[in-house]
């Protein structure tokens, strides 16, 4: 998750709406790397519920929403990154700029879940 969290900033530094538009490649790489960072969340959501012997709920979002009781509020602040990340990977190009702004801005939340993960999962 860091190392994918870091190649996003790094990649979106700079970045505007324009330049998301016109360059294709720089489109493919901040749409690829949200999905990576969100599955990678709904993959350690996964390990969580695992670690407490609970079972997968069907969807992404009810999978992180899930962890509540392990990991508190956070869960409540990055799951509906889900949404932005179904609507990237799926090209709804219109909103995708905004869904690239949304999820920069939420970084620190996705941080601040993985490390709370983290020290569940070396528990």
């Amino acid at each position: 998750m860091d190392e994918s969290v870091s190649y996003f900033l790094i990649k979106s530094d700079n970045v505007d709406r324009d330049r998301y538009f016109a360059d294709r490649d720089i489109r493919n790489i901040l749409d690829k790397t949200i999905n990576d960072i969100i599955l990678c969340m709904v993959d350690i959501a996964e390990e969580c519920l695992k670690k407490s012997k609970r079972s997968i709920p069907d969807t992404y979002k009810d999978t992180v929403l899930a962890c509540y009781e392990q990991l508190g509020d956070c869960v409540l602040r990055v799951a509906p990154l889900v949404k932005h990340r179904n609507e990237t990977i799926h090209q709804y190009l219109k909103v995708n700029w905004q869904n690239i702004v949304t999820v920069k801005n939420k970084l620190p939340d996705v941080v601040a879940f993985t490390e709370k993960a983290r020290g569940l999962l070396a528990s």
